[in-house]
């Protein structure tokens, strides 16, 4: 593993990990703040953001683990090489499906940019702008895929209960 991808996966754990502290935290507070009979506004929709941020930031650990869930029963049996080409079509629509959400995300970010969240003045845009950086990510990581299947290395399928943070 080269130090980029060591550093990329480090990165991503350290975000995972924060949005989660952070997602925890907001509930926490609003959750007390309740019970206190004073509650605020802003933890909810916060909750809701994080959420989000947590969401795509798991689907890059995912694809860096080659740990999506997937139905992989038939493939098993295939030869060798329809094996691999069953991969490449598999990553491929990956990349397609990611390419679309760059195409879209940009869009989508600049029409909700000047609209604040309801309860703090911050740009609804926000809740969107991980989409075009995350499907960079992913579809940078099938395309090593492609390379790895291709290339013979091994591209196992995770083990049961996958690999620790």
């Amino acid at each position: 593993m080269s130090g980029i991808s060591r550093f990329l996966d480090h990165a991503l754990r350290v975000l995972a990990l924060l949005l989660t502290l952070a997602l925890l935290a907001s509930v926490v507070i609003g959750v007390a703040m309740r019970a206190i009979n004073h509650p605020v506004a802003w933890s909810d929709e916060a909750a809701q953001y994080l959420l989000v941020w947590t969401g795509f930031t798991g689907w890059m650990i995912a694809a860096r683990r080659n740990s999506h869930i997937r139905i992989t029963m038939l493939q098993g049996f295939l030869p060798d090489a329809l094996r691999r080409v069953g991969e490449t079509i598999v990553q491929l629509a990956l990349v397609g499906f990611c390419l679309a959400l760059i195409w879209w995300g940009w869009p989508l970010i600049g029409r909700n940019w000047d609209i604040d969240w309801v309860s703090l003045p911050l740009s609804a845009g926000l809740l969107y702008l991980p989409v075009p950086f995350v499907a960079l990510v992913v579809s940078a990581q099938a395309l090593l895929a492609i390379g790895q299947v291709w290339r013979g290395e091994t591209f196992d399928e995770p083990e049961a209960g996958g690999q620790p943070l």
